[in-house]
């Protein structure tokens, strides 16, 4: 084998541009690269993004199933007040205020006329 012919050959310091079509697919090759990389790094993002949001998730289910009991305990108390109400609204002049039968009799010999 002859070395000497390839180095006076490899002295030549030129750029030899390829041809297109060894350089489409190389470009093809690249161009794919980077939309993989662009949609691995947008998965990646997504994976984490998910991880931190499971449990915010779960704590905002948590707070609005607290709250939605919370306010039907509310309506609940709301409905027995209105209900109390109603009931001491109906019964009124009949009791006292210690809730012994009130005589109306008795409350007008008291009065001065």
């Amino acid at each position: 084998m002859n070395t000497t012919t390839r180095m006076s050959n490899t002295s030549d310091s030129r750029v030899r541009h390829l041809s297109p079509e060894v350089t489409r697919p190389r470009e093809r090759t690249e161009h794919t690269a980077q939309r993989l990389s662009l949609i691995a790094m947008r998965n990646w993002e997504k994976g984490l993004t998910g991880v931190v949001a499971l449990p915010a998730a779960v704590a905002l289910t948590t707070g609005a199933g607290v709250l939605f009991a919370v306010s039907i305990i509310e309506r609940t108390f709301e409905m027995l007040e209105s209900t109390v109400a109603d009931i001491g609204r109906r019964v009124g002049t009949e009791f006292d205020a210690h809730g012994d039968v009130h005589d109306v009799a008795k409350d007008n010999a008291s009065q001065p006329s």
